[in-house]
């Protein structure tokens, strides 16, 4: 296969084409998902840490 070939672009119909707002709102819902995973990575990570050892109020020493 040649490297000299490329594909063609189809032109897509207007009534197919996202308006500003829409677009806009979409990329809201991406953020708030993506912020979602992470809480959630974060939170996963948190509960798989060992746990403290409880504190009596005494130093070590």
């Amino acid at each position: 296969m040649s490297m000299a070939r490329q594909l063609t672009l189809l032109t897509t119909p207007s009534t197919w084409r996202l308006d500003d707002t829409t677009r806009e709102l979409g990329r809201q819902g991406i953020a708030e998902a993506r912020a979602s995973l992470q809480a959630g990575i974060a939170a996963r990570r948190a509960s798989d840490a060992p746990p403290e050892p409880p504190s009596h109020g005494r130093s070590a020493a």
